[in-house]
């Protein structure tokens, strides 16, 4: 299942290395390592394949040639909740991340400049996709099935940008710095774009589950990928979905979840605190993962996205030595109090969520900026996922698990609730009775609190604080003067005050503004 996604470095890759290597005469006797080229390339199955491939590839990227820091989507979202803290060493270590925790982020924060471009590469390289296919020589059914997946893909990559910073171009050509400065399209504009692309896809999709179609978009995860984005974008600007002329609403966005529930044969892993381990990839409860692999040994500082290696394990992970279990990291987003004391007792998610220094490590941990005491078990330095050659830091291979089965059931619940359909406490019991909790009375609010133990640290509670509002996503962030019994450091360094002149969303970088003056920043920076 790891050699499904592999990354392809380009011609022109190549050709800008040799650049830097040789002088202009030796480059110029030198022998072409490729002679593919735009202009003979995207014509057979395989040129069609390596350039699907490079938009999938997009998807693993955490950084990127460009400088920077390092920036997961999930860790970038759970840092911004109420679930983690920025961590790390100590209080020089990742500004970036700090201010990501305080709530108090600039343009120039360099992270987000590499987030930001990194989807619109996956964006570009899915709009040249699309322009070249036509062309090929191949079969009308490949192509289809081409279409289908790179229109989920660019779906993917618009969602993330768009619930992150709001006020986002809407590229739907190749398009290159030398044709000139996009504008900012409307929120809505660019949600509508979503929903066309995945409608669309879903019709050319195959119904397989994850691990049957290797890996690669499914029918069913373009469903529930639809049905996030109609939640979050109902629920933050209180409007349907409009597909071309299909209109997205609860009910549509519930007809495809329920679909999902009963004919995709995917369903809940029988233990809980098995979905994250190594064993559990692309199992019968993910609906959406993004793999990674140490299968592809990567040793190159200067371009990571080169391999294949997932960077928010090790990011994660605790500052420890001689521990059996567990090898090092660099103690980024420190669990909060206010998330370990969210599970209910006896709930075993808790055990399954949190890796709580106390009991759980036995080796030598360092306190790094913000230590709490509890680090993410779900994603984080186990040895099962060790790197078993390169360099250690850039070979981890967690996949991560975006949208899994339980998350279906619950955005199911809560639609079934807002249409009177009759079934949101079945739906709302499943996840419930799978950790053997008792039942309890499916309300919109007890939703919630099931999906914040449910999905914890897998990057999902800070959309599910905006979708509800920016008093609720307010009274939940701000922090004063609350500390858990383990945390280390001064009082002032857990203090956070959430931007409700933002509304949640981050600041357009600075970097593209000032590439481009027709871009505007967002209210509150």
């Amino acid at each position: 299942m790891k050699t499904i996604i592999r990354n392809i470095t380009g011609t022109a890759l190549i050709t800008a290395g040799l650049l830097g290597l040789s002088s202009c005469k030796d480059f110029l006797e030198l022998s072409p390592l490729d002679t593919r080229v735009e202009q003979n390339f995207y014509k057979t199955e395989s040129d069609i394949n390596e350039a699907l491939t490079s938009v999938y590839d997009a998807l693993q990227w955490h950084t990127n040639a460009g400088g920077g820091g390092f920036s997961p989507s999930p860790l970038l979202s759970d840092i911004a909740s109420d679930d983690s803290f920025a961590g790390g060493g100590n209080r020089s270590d990742s500004p970036n991340m700090i201010s990501v925790d305080q709530q108090n982020i600039l343009p120039t924060n360099s992270d987000l400049a590499v987030h930001w471009g990194n989807h619109f590469t996956g964006i570009y390289r899915a709009n040249l996709l699309l322009k070249k296919l036509p062309a090929a020589a191949v079969s009308d059914d490949f192509k289809k099935s081409v279409t289908a997946q790179v229109k989920f893909l660019r779906a993917y990559f618009y969602f993330d940008l768009v619930r992150f910073y709001e006020n986002v171009p809407l590229l739907l050509e190749p398009t290159q710095a030398s044709d000139g400065c996009a504008t900012q399209a409307t929120p809505e504009a660019v949600y509508n774009q979503i929903a066309t692309d995945l409608e669309e896809a879903i019709a050319d999709l195959p119904a397989k589950t994850l691990s049957q179609n290797q890996g690669r978009a499914t029918k069913w995860a373009a469903k529930a990928l639809l049905a996030r984005t109609f939640l979050f974008y109902n629920g933050v600007y209180k409007k349907d979905l409009q597909a071309g002329t299909v209109t997205v609403d609860k009910q549509r966005a519930l007809s495809h979840l329920t679909d999902i529930i009963t004919s995709s044969g995917h369903d809940l892993l029988e233990n809980y605190a098995d979905i994250f381990k190594k064993a559990s990839e692309f199992s019968k409860e993910s609906v959406w993962e993004i793999s990674y692999s140490d299968l592809n040994p990567w040793y190159d500082w200067n371009y990571i996205q080169g391999g294949e290696g997932n960077m928010q394990p090790l990011m994660q992970g605790p500052r420890i030595s001689n521990d059996p279990n567990y090898t090092t990291g660099w103690s980024f987003a420190p669990v909060t109090q206010s998330l370990a004391d969210a599970f209910e007792a006896n709930d075993p998610r808790r055990e399954a969520t949190i890796l709580v220094e106390e009991t759980d490590l036995t080796g030598t941990v360092t306190p790094g900026y913000q230590h709490t005491g509890y680090f993410s078990k779900k994603y984080s330095t186990s040895k099962e996922y060790a790197p078993a050659t390169g360099t250690y830091e850039l070979n981890w291979g967690n996949n991560y698990r975006d949208i899994r089965f339980a998350d279906v059931l619950l955005m199911a619940a809560e639609l079934d609730l807002g249409t009177g359909a009759g079934n949101a406490q079945t739906y709302f019991n499943r996840v419930r009775d799978r950790v053997d909790l008792p039942e309890k009375v499916v309300s919109l609010d007890n939703i919630y609190k099931e999906r914040r133990t449910e999905l914890a640290l897998e990057g999902q509670r800070y959309w599910d604080l905006l979708r509800r509002g920016v008093t609720v996503a307010d009274q939940a962030i701000t922090i004063q003067n609350i500390r858990g019994p383990h945390y280390v450091g001064d009082a002032v360094d857990f203090n956070i005050k959430f931007n409700t002149a933002a509304k949640g969303f981050f600041p357009i970088p600075q970097s593209e503004l000032d590439l481009c003056t027709s871009l505007h920043q967002n209210t509150g920076y």
